[in-house]
C-alpha cells in the first residue's frame, strides 16, 4: 500500500482511531478492497454511520490479515457473491465478540476450503444473530463431543462400537431445561435465542410423531380408516449439520 493511500486513510479515519502501523498490517486486504481510488471512496463515507462502518471493517480485516500472515496461509480469490455481502454485513458489527467471528469467517473464506453456498449462508446468518445467540450455539456445539464421548464410554464393551466422532450429531438432543441450567439466562431470553437459531437453520426441534388410526364407523362393510398424525416437541433440540459447519467456519483455524 502506498504512503499516499495510507495518508488518505489515516486522515479520513483519524490517527487516534487507526494507526498507520495497524493499517499496514492489513494492507493486502485494504488495497484489494479500496485500491488507489480511496479518496473517491472516502467521499462516499462522509456521514457518521458510514465512518463507523469503515472503522469496523478495518478492525475485522486487520485481524484476519494478521492471522493469515502469522500462519503462512495464502489467501484464495473470493467469489464476488461472497465478497460483496462479507464487506457489507461485517461493517455493521460493533460487538467485539461478533467482530472476532467475522474476522474468523473472513480467514476461513480466504482459505477456500468451503463451498460458496456455505460461505454465503454463513455470512447471512452471522449478520442475523445476536451475541447471546452466538454464545448459545457455541455452547451447544462444545457440548456435542462431551455427549458423544459419554455414549462411547457406555458402549465401548460392545462389538463394532463406533468412534465418538462417527456418531451422527442428529442422534444427540439438548433439552431446553438443560440449556437453561448451563446458559444461565431466563427462560424467556432462551426461548428468543432458540427461536432465532431455529429460524436461521442452526437448530431444529427433535420432532416426535404420533400416529393414531381408527375406523370411521361401526359398519363392517366400511373399510375407510381415519388417520391422525400429530407432530410435536418443544423441549428437545438438535444442532443441524449447517449449525455445526457455521460454528466451525466462525472459529479460529486450529
Amino acid at each position: 500500500m502506498s504512503d499516499e493511500i495510507l495518508k488518505d486513510i489515516s486522515e479520513f479515519v483519524g490517527a487516534s482511531v487507526v494507526s498507520k502501523e495497524l493499517l499496514k498490517k492489513s494492507e493486502n486486504l485494504l488495497t484489494s478492497l479500496f485500491g488507489p481510488s480511496f479518496k473517491e471512496f472516502g467521499g462516499l463515507l462522509s456521514d457518521n454511520v458510514k465512518l463507523r462502518r469503515f472503522k469496523n471493517q478495518v478492525k475485522i480485516f486487520t485481524e484476519a490479515e494478521e492471522f493469515l500472515k502469522n500462519n503462512n496461509i495464502e489467501a484464495k480469490s473470493v467469489n464476488l457473491k461472497v465478497l460483496a455481502p462479507l464487506i457489507e454485513f461485517s461493517s455493521l458489527e460493533e460487538d467485539e465478540s461478533l467482530q472476532k467471528k467475522w474476522s474468523n469467517l473472513t480467514v476461513n473464506i480466504l482459505r477456500g476450503d468451503s463451498s460458496i453456498m456455505l460461505q454465503q449462508n454463513s455470512i447471512t446468518v452471522l449478520n442475523k444473530i445476536s451475541t447471546e445467540d452466538a454464545a448459545l450455539i457455541d455452547m451447544i456445539y462444545d457440548e456435542l463431543p462431551v455427549k458423544k464421548n459419554k455414549r462411547f464410554q457406555k458402549q465401548r464393551g460392545y462389538s463394532n462400537v463406533q468412534k465418538p466422532e462417527d456418531y451422527p450429531s442428529s442422534t444427540f438432543t439438548f433439552s431446553v431445561k438443560e440449556i437453561q441450567k448451563r446458559y444461565g439466562h431466563t427462560i424467556d431470553d432462551i426461548d428468543l435465542c432458540i427461536a432465532n437459531l431455529i429460524s436461521v437453520g442452526l437448530l431444529k426441534w427433535d420432532t416426535d410423531v404420533e400416529v393414531t388410526a381408527q375406523k370411521s364407523s361401526d359398519d363392517p362393510d366400511d373399510t375407510d380408516i381415519d388417520v391422525d398424525i400429530n407432530v410435536y416437541n418443544d423441549s428437545e433440540l438438535i444442532i443441524t449439520r449447517f449449525g455445526e459447519k457455521f460454528v466451525e467456519l466462525c472459529r479460529e483455524v486450529e
